[in-house]
Order: structure tokens, then C-alpha cells, then sequence
């Protein structure tokens, strides 16, 4: 065999990738500020610590014997697993944990779908759905909302139908728009598909609807997932989970990545579903934070849609994108990071994370400042 010679360029070497890799842009997150005075509106982030009882199981292991952290941990984090179960009334097997709902997401395209077969999902709609289609070689096939930023199901059944779409992805409530949708509709919609319907309830616990506990039960082709960023306040720690017939757990479960969760995150993970009573009181001050927020936006001239997550999408008192870009760039020179997204059509709308009390009435004075400022003079 001939020996090699020379160098390789890289671009040569990078050629070599798949061209679906190449071809794809990455999930673009919130930006991140390493500034200590930066109020952090723009990543949906829980804007008060996890609860006591997540602080005391942390310095348990820290301080135990018992666990050392140079053994692996339970490979499969069945603990997490069963107490997710408890929390929801689910059946023994019903639910698999993840390195936060992202990588649940990633196993789920790569178990039900081979590369080359479609899903389906409204537009807009969380932006990573895409992003894990390209890498995973899907199709993902967007179907518009209607015009008041509602799920048009008879439009998403007939895509599915016309495309042999075998799986549908919705997230409830949606992001950005943080609109859920009526109880009834969504179990008609689950009803009337054949296939896979995957129910992200990331923001459920700030809502009204939530079908977590009748996943694979009572709907055989319902998964749902969520995650501890949200309500549980430990973004940091990276755990998710998903809820589905047991058959369909162990199916997905042959290619999770051995220990996917480490031994904090699961001790962790497992005091915040425990403590259900801290996340209650938690949730129920975000939401009344969140009603406040929007009565005091609505009053400055933005136009709030009704939200059923821990973030208000409202569209800027002229509707145009230039003021939305404007308000968004001023608040980041005064150290307020909220989000802008340039698509259409929600390009004059902008995302703010609900935080505390505190921080909204910071947020409110500078809002009141940028509107009355000359736009040239920004």
C-alpha cells in the first residue's frame, strides 16, 4: 500500500463531511453575557433559584462517602425515572431521561424516522425542530399558523397526509408565541392522526393544559417531553424527560448514550419532581409576575398575546421591525437582554422572559425611556 505524503488542507478533509452537516445552520440560543449587572430576559430561564430541597441533595453528595463521584451513576436513571412516574401517574416504564428535552428531542427523530422521511410542525415554532431534522436527515415539512398565531390542525393533518408524514411536532404552548391551545382541540387533533404526535411541554407547567400524565395511556401515539429548565429553575443542569407508551421507551431506549445523566443531575433532578409543592408556588408567582408584565406592556402601547409560558410575546406599539430591532438593541446597551427574531411574520414582535418583580419594573422604566426617545437619536 502506497504511504500518503503531504498535508492534508482542511477544507479537503472538511469536504469529506456530509453534505447535510455542511449544508445546515446550527440552533442559534440567546445570547450570553458574562456581565453580573445583565438583567436576562431573552433565554426563558427561571429567574429564581431551584428549591431547598435540589440545594440539600446537591451538598448531600458533595459531602457523602457514600457516592463517590469517580463511579458512574446509574446508568439508566431509573430513581428519576420512577419518581417522574409518581409525579404524573404514569405506568412503570412510561418515561426516559435525558440530557435536558434537546437530546430527548434528538433520540426521538433518530428512533421513529429513517433519513430521508418527513415530519411535520407549525411555523413559527421552536427553531431547534429544524436544526435536529438537518443533522438527523429528515425533512421538515412547516405548516403556517393561522393568522392570530393559533395551531391550524387541519392544515397540519392534511400535510402529514399529502407528504406520508408519520410523525407530528408541536410544541404546547408554542414558542415563541407562548400560545396554548384548547383542551378539546388538542384531543381531537390526537384522536384524528395516525401516526406519532410529539407534545413539547416545556411551558406547560405556567399553563392550563398539559397531557403529560396521558401519554401512552389513554393515547398510544402520544409522546410528550419536557424539561426541569423551566419550572424547576435547573437550566444548568441539563435534564428532560419524555412520557410514552412503555414498548415505545424501551424502543428509544436501545440508542441513549450510556450514563446521559450524571449522578448530580439526577440526585437533583429528583428532589425538584419530589417537591411539588415548591414548584407550584414557584409557577403561580411567575404567572402572576407574567399578568402584571403584560397590563403594565399593553399600557405602554405593545400589543400582548395571551401567553401560557413564562414569557410574553408582544408586538411594539408602531409594528414595524425597525422598532423592534431598536427597542431590542437599546435594551442591551442598558444591560436588558430580551429577543428579537427577524423572520417573518413575527419580526415586529420581541420575547421577554418573565423574571422577578424587580427586574420587570427595571425593565418597564427603560421600555418607557426608548419609546419616548426620537428614534434618530438612538
Amino acid at each position: 500500500m502506497q504511504a500518503f505524503a503531504g498535508v492534508v488542507e482542511i477544507q479537503d478533509l472538511l469536504s469529506l463531511l456530509p453534505s447535510r452537516i455542511r449544508k445546515m445552520e446550527g440552533y442559534v440560543p440567546g445570547l450570553q453575557k458574562n456581565d453580573p449587572e445583565i438583567i436576562k430576559l431573552n433565554s426563558n430561564e427561571n429567574p429564581y433559584p431551584p428549591s431547598e430541597a435540589v440545594r440539600h441533595a446537591l451538598l448531600t453528595l458533595a459531602n457523602s462517602a457514600q457516592t463517590p463521584l469517580q463511579k458512574y451513576p446509574a446508568p439508566t436513571a431509573g430513581g428519576l425515572r420512577r419518581a417522574i412516574e409518581s409525579r404524573y401517574g404514569l405506568a412503570a416504564g412510561s418515561v426516559l431521561a435525558g440530557n435536558g428535552s434537546d437530546e430527548v428531542l434528538a433520540l426521538l427523530f433518530r428512533a421513529l424516522l429513517d433519513p430521508g422521511q418527513s415530519f411535520v410542525i407549525a411555523r413559527p415554532t421552536y427553531s431547534l425542530y429544524p436544526v435536529l431534522a438537518a443533522a438527523t436527515g429528515l425533512k421538515c415539512l412547516e405548516v403556517p399558523l393561522k393568522e392570530d398565531f393559533h395551531m391550524d390542525f387541519s392544515a397540519l393533518l392534511k400535510a402529514a397526509a399529502e407528504s406520508n408524514s408519520s410523525l407530528i411536532v408541536l410544541a404546547m404552548p408554542n414558542a415563541p408565541t407562548g400560545l396554548s391551545e384548547k383542551k378539546e382541540e388538542l384531543e381531537d387533533f390526537i384522536r384524528s392522526f395516525p401516526g406519532w404526535i410529539i407534545l413539547d411541554e416545556a411551558y406547560a407547567p405556567f399553563g392550563d393544559v398539559s397531557f403529560m400524565s396521558r401519554a401512552g395511556g389513554e393515547f398510544s401515539n402520544l409522546i410528550c417531553t419536557s424539561t426541569f429548565s423551566k419550572a424547576w429553575s435547573l437550566a444548568g443542569l441539563r435534564v428532560g424527560w419524555m412520557a410514552a407508551h412503555p414498548d415505545l421507551i424501551q424502543e428509544v431506549d436501545k440508542i441513549r448514550d450510556s450514563y446521559n445523566l450524571s449522578r448530580a443531575a439526577q440526585m437533583a433532578a429528583t428532589a425538584a419532581i419530589e417537591d411539588v409543592d415548591w414548584q407550584k408556588e414557584n409557577a403561580r408567582k411567575i404567572c402572576a409576575t407574567r399578568e402584571r408584565l403584560a397590563t403594565e406592556l399593553k399600557s405602554l402601547g405593545f400589543e400582548c398575546l395571551e401567553s401560557s409560558a413564562n414569557f410574553i410575546f408582544a408586538r411594539v406599539p408602531s409594528g414595524t421591525d425597525e422598532e423592534a430591532k431598536r427597542i431590542q438593541q437599546e435594551l442591551e446597551n442598558r444591560k436588558i437582554l430580551i429577543r428579537y427574531f427577524s423572520s417573518e411574520p413575527i419580526r415586529s414582535y420581541l420575547r421577554i422572559s418573565i423574571g422577578t418583580d424587580k427586574e420587570m419594573d427595571r425593565l418597564l422604566a427603560e421600555l418607557d425611556n426608548i419609546l419616548k426617545k426620537n428614534p434618530e437619536e438612538a
